[in-house]
């Protein structure tokens, strides 16, 4: 089974953007109303989450009183995280009673070890409560952001990414369909009688991103492994720290590779040359006189995989060379779509004055003799 098209730039996107360009518009609705859902549920959990968190944090600045303990106990959990605690205790602020029954706000999803608070919980026992001063009721036993915090949003930052993953992937297939950018959205810079086309697949912020959510993933499992389901503050610092670097060196590489201009194609109006990237296998730049370029095409790519065959499309160019008559050059490492690929073909071909060949084999059928 042939699939059309392929990828964009990883394959995992081509195959995401190529099995929507097969479906019907009613499929693709469905699709697009299941992954708002699906994001409705995510941000309603870093909401839950992050709020927990920050309410923790600004619970530092609470007032402290002398609180009595009337109920202390561990109950089953009731999930993976659950604190299995169960604690109310009573304090008085001007005068009027209070009653609480927070350990932390966390308390209905956080991995507090809750034989261990209920130990130190003794009912009827004295203990510090902290409370809002501008609203007396709201109270807790203990402040302050722990590790099980920075844990919980460490475990969210994989989905996030790939939420954000799938959105992008979704915007830009859209985009395509509906309203094609000039040069199919390639970036493009003009000055001074030079026109620099920008090849490389991903920007420097996107793949901060990835790395970032890459970076998460790979973390969980030792954090857990090393400290379970309650780790120290310390440890997730440390590990945070880990993440972020990853993160951040990878958008710095990146932003470096991208500014270095290794992936730009230039084409120089004033000496009428063109230079073709470091990319598609070429270790240097290549640079050869307008005249030379004979067309524009585009090349199709097939990558079979067992559950079938994907395109994928490469802008190509080809030119003469003295005494070897015409070589095809490929100006990008990746398959793009049709319509992408397509875009950015015919609007190159348009600068050069060039003919656009349209669509030909990558590696064409060979004719036994």
């Amino acid at each position: 089974m042939i699939r059309t098209p392929l990828p964009h730039f990883k394959f995992v996107t081509g195959a995401f953007r190529g099995i929507l360009g097969e479906m019907s518009k009613t499929t693709v609705y469905v699709v697009i109303a299941m992954l708002v859902c699906w994001t409705a549920v995510i941000a309603a959990a870093d909401y839950f989450v992050l709020g927990t968190t920050v309410r923790q944090y600004l619970a530092k600045n609470f007032s402290a009183t002398q609180c009595e303990i009337v109920l202390s106990e561990v109950t089953p959990h009731e999930g993976l995280l659950h604190s299995g605690l169960t604690v109310e205790y009573a304090y008085t602020i001007h005068g009027k009673d209070y009653r609480g029954s927070r350990y932390r706000y966390d308390d209905a999803y956080s991995s507090i070890p809750g034989a261990d608070v209920a130990r130190k919980l003794q009912k009827w026992t004295e203990h510090t409560a902290y409370y809002d001063p501008n609203n007396p009721a709201d109270s807790v036993l203990a402040t302050g952001v722990g590790g099980s915090d920075l844990m919980l949003i460490l475990f969210s930052i994989p989905v996030n990414v790939a939420v954000i993953m799938l959105w992008s992937w979704l915007a830009s297939w859209l985009r395509e369909k509906w309203r094609m950018p000039e040069a199919g959205g390639v970036r493009i810079w003009r000055r001074r009688g030079k026109i620099r086309i920008r090849l490389a697949g991903l920007s420097a912020t996107a793949a901060g991103i990835y790395a970032l959510g890459g970076a998460a993933f790979a973390a969980t499992f030792p954090v857990v492994a090393l400290n379970g389901l309650s780790p120290g503050f310390q440890a997730m610092e440390e590990t945070w720290l880990a993440v972020l670097a990853v993160a951040a060196a990878v958008f710095c590489w990146t932003a470096l590779r991208n500014a270095s201009g290794k992936f730009d194609m230039l084409i120089d109006e004033q000496s009428q040359t063109l230079t073709l990237p470091q990319t598609a296998r070429r270790r240097q730049f290549i640079t050869f006189p307008r005249d030379e370029i004979a067309g524009i095409c585009l090349q199709r790519r097939v990558s079979r995989l067992s559950s079938g065959s994907f395109y994928s499309f490469l802008p190509a160019l080809d030119h003469r060379e003295a005494g070897a008559g015409l070589r095809r050059e490929a100006l990008s490492p990746c398959g793009w779509t049709e319509e992408k690929a397509r875009a950015f073909s015919q609007w190159l071909a348009g600068q050069l004055g060039l003919e656009f060949k349209g669509i030909e084999e990558e590696n064409p059928p060979v004719t036994a003799p």
